[in-house]
C-alpha cells in the first residue's frame, strides 16, 4: 500500500493528465511528506497500522489543500487570455476621444439652432421682468410661450371713452345722457326689424352703471391682460367677441323686451378660455402658485358680475346684464379654447427638469379642429 501511493506505475503515469507546476508542486509536497510519515524500515505493515497512516496522510492532505493555493487548469487560463479584450488607454484612443467631442460639439450647435428657431417661430414676449406683478405668478419650472398684451387694455380704453361720452353729454350738453350707450347697446327690435346685427358686437363696448363699468375694466386690466399674454392677442380678441354675441343672444331671447350690454358676457367668456388652458395643459402640476392665484381671481370676478346681474333697472321690471348672458358666455368661451384658440403644451404631468427652467412649446395644430 505504502508503494502504491508513493510510486505509481508507470502506466498510470501516462493516463495521469498534466497538471500546472503549483498543482504539482502541491503533489510532490504531499507525495515526500506521505512517504516520509510511511517510511518504518523493511516490514510490511499491518492492517490496523495501514489504516493509521491513511488517516493521517488524508489528514496531512487536507490541511495543505487549505493552505496551499488552488489554481486553474490550463485550458482555464489561455481561455480567459483568448476572450479578455486588450488593455486599452484611459478615454480610448485618440480617434476615439476626437470623435466622441465632435459628436458632442455637433448636438450642442444642433440644439442651439433648434432653440433659436422655436423663439424665432414661438417668441417668449413677455419676460420675467415685463410680467405684471398684479397678473398671477409665474411657473418656476417652465417657461410659457407668451405675447405683449394691448388689445385688452384697447377694450378697456373703449369702455372708458363710451362711459365718459355719455357722462359728458349729460352734464355738458345737457342732454338727457345715454346716447351712446342706446347706439351701441342690444336690442330686439333694432336686431330683427331693424337688421342691426352689429349692435351683437357693439353691446360688448358699453356698460351698465358705474359698478358694471367699474368690475369689466378692472377685469380687462388684470384678467384680460394676462388671458392675451397666454392665449395670444387674435384668440383673446376672438373669444371675447364671439362669447359676448353669443351672451348677447341668448340674454335677448330670454327678455326681448329690454336692452342688454354684453361686455360682462365676453368677459365670462375669457375666464372661460382662460381656466380651459389651465386645465387642458395641467398647470396646477407644474405652476401650483400661478393656478391656484388664477383660479381664485377669476371666482372673484365671476361672483361680482353675477351681483350686478342681479340688480334690476331702476323701473324694477327687467335686468340690463342677467346670468343667462353669462353662463352661455363663460361656456363659449370654454369650447372656443378647446376648438384651437387656447394653446396647447401637453395634456401628460410634468416632470422637474435639473437646473434651470425649460421651454413649453405650442403644440396647437391651428386650423385643424383643436388640439393635436
Amino acid at each position: 500500500a505504502v508503494d502504491m501511493l508513493t510510486a505509481p506505475s508507470a502506466t498510470a503515469r501516462a493516463r495521469a493528465p498534466s497538471r500546472p507546476i503549483g498543482v504539482a508542486r502541491s503533489r510532490s509536497r504531499r507525495a515526500a511528506r506521505v512517504s516520509e510519515a510511511t517510511e518504518g524500515g523493511d516490514e510490511r505493515p499491518t492492517a490496523s497500522t495501514t489504516n493509521e497512516e491513511r488517516r493521517r496522510v488524508n489528514s496531512t492532505m487536507d490541511s495543505l489543500d487549505a493552505v496551499l493555493p488552488r489554481t486553474t487548469t490550463g485550458s482555464e487560463a489561455e481561455s480567459r487570455a483568448v476572450d479578455a479584450p486588450p488593455p486599452r488607454p484611459m478615454g480610448g484612443t485618440r480617434e476615439e476621444r476626437a470623435a466622441r467631442e465632435l459628436a458632442e460639439r455637433d448636438a450642442a450647435v444642433s440644439e442651439a439652432r433648434l432653440e433659436a428657431r422655436r423663439r424665432r417661430e414661438t417668441p417668449e414676449g413677455v419676460t420675467d421682468g415685463s410680467w405684471n406683478p398684479l397678473w398671477s405668478p409665474l411657473s418656476q419650472v417652465y417657461n410659457v410661450p407668451t405675447v405683449e398684451p394691448w388689445a385688452a387694455y384697447a377694450l378697456a380704453w373703449c369702455h372708458v371713452a363710451a362711459f365718459a361720452a355719455d357722462l359728458l353729454s349729460y352734464k355738458l350738453a345737457g342732454g338727457s345722457g345715454g346716447d351712446v350707450f342706446l347706439r351701441l347697446a342690444l336690442f330686439d327690435d333694432a336686431v330683427v326689424y331693424d337688421s342691426q346685427w352689429t349692435r351683437v358686437f357693439t353691446a360688448g363696448l358699453v356698460d351698465f352703471g358705474l359698478v358694471h363699468f367699474a368690475l369689466v375694466n378692472a377685469g380687462l386690466a388684470l384678467v384680460g391682460a394676462e388671458a392675451e399674454a397666454l392665449l395670444g392677442t387674435f384668440p383673446f380678441l376672438a373669444v371675447y367677441a364671439l362669447s359676448a354675441a353669443f351672451g348677447g343672444v341668448a340674454s335677448m331671447a330670454m327678455d326681448p323686451s329690454k336692452l342688454h350690454v354684453t361686455s360682462s358676457d365676453g368677459l365670462m367668456g375669457v375666464l372661460g378660455a382662460l381656466l380651459l388652458y389651465s386645465a387642458l395643459n395641467v398647470e396646477n402640476e407644474w405652476n401650483p402658485s400661478g393656478f391656484t392665484t388664477r383660479l381664485l381671481k377669476c371666482g372673484a370676478l365671476a361672483v361680482g358680475l353675477q351681483y350686478v346681474a342681479s340688480v334690476p333697472t331702476e323701473d324694477g321690471a327687467g335686468h340690463v346684464v342677467n346670468a343667462a348672458g353669462h353662463l352661455v358666455g363663460f361656456a363659449s368661451g370654454a369650447a372656443l379654447g378647446y376648438l384651437g384658440l387656447s394653446p396647447t403644451f401637453t395634456s401628460e404631468k410634468f416632470e422637474p427638469p435639473d437646473g434651470r427652467r425649460k421651454n413649453l412649446e405650442d403644440v396647437t395644430e391651428v386650423g385643424a379642429g383643436g388640439p393635436k
